[in-house]
């Protein structure tokens, strides 16, 4: 009993250590699809600005998935 506590508080902590990465990893990695869609819009004759706002509505943000996350519980 004692030793399954420890490897779960044992995963946990791992788990608390890696998150960050993970987020900042996925972040970077959004921010790039997005500037990359934007790109590609431009690329196909859609005006520039209008391609910044179509580029702001890529799904996804991370926002979104901690609340949708926050909901699930």
């Amino acid at each position: 009993m004692i030793r399954m506590s420890l490897r779960a508080a044992w995963k946990a902590l791992g788990l608390m250590v890696r998150v960050p990465g993970y987020a900042i990893q996925w972040s970077s990695g959004y921010k790039r699809a997005r500037s990359d869609f934007r790109r590609q819009l431009v690329a196909d004759g859609i005006p520039p600005e209008e391609a910044r706002e179509l580029a702001d509505l890529y799904p996804f943000k991370m926002g979104d998935l901690i609340e949708a996350a926050r909901e699930a519980n």
